[in-house]
């Protein structure tokens, strides 16, 4: 469960941290990040959290970007980020790493829409992870330069394609699901 969490939290995070954070919409509807985690092996067989996305932009509001930045290349202080996204940005949909192994395979690519990861463990017929993550919320992430950033045109693009799942995860007797929707 462990290691099936990794994925999910990790796109969680990117979702904080990408401050995908409701604009006010004129139908007043909400978009709300739903998190169900289901392991049937475990104490707590399942987990549900719903959080509108306007309590995320409170914690996101917080976050100083140019730290967040800072810390992610301090790890690769030679690597330009931001130029990196933009070049990976230009291609055409294409795979990036594609990892073919006894015990299991690993594809990254971006599509037109979407940056993509699976991953399909031994003993699956279809991958068992699956990431999906909108292309506008990594361009918010690599290419917003201020502090302070205006969420409306991010949800104005994302309103269109809810509701969105962006993580799948399944390993056992194990299930994760993150998604976006709107509700009114």
């Amino acid at each position: 469960m462990k290691r099936l969490m990794a994925f999910p939290l990790i796109a969680l995070f990117l979702m904080a941290g990408a401050s995908v954070a409701p604009a006010a919409a004129a139908d007043n509807d909400v978009i709300w990040m739903r998190v169900e985690v289901m392991d049937h092996g475990g104490e707590h067989q399942k987990v549900k959290i719903n959080v509108p996305l306007s309590l995320i932009e409170v914690v996101v509001d917080s976050i100083d970007k140019r730290e967040f930045m800072a810390s992610l290349e301090e790890g690769h202080p030679a690597l330009d980020i931001p130029k990196l996204w933009r070049e990976i940005r230009k291609m055409d949909g294409t795979d990036f790493v594609t990892v073919e192994g006894e015990k299991e395979n690993i594809r990254v690519w971006k599509d037109s829409h979407y940056f993509r990861i699976n991953v399909q463990e031994e003993g699956y017929s279809e991958p068992n992870v699956e990431v999906k993550l909108p292309l506008a919320i990594m361009d918010y992430v690599f290419e917003t330069k201020a502090r302070d950033l205006n969420f409306q045109d991010l949800v104005d693009q994302l309103r269109g394609h809810l509701p969105l799942t962006l993580v799948t995860a399944k390993h056992d007797d194990a299930t994760v699901k993150i998604w976006l929707e709107e509700q009114q």
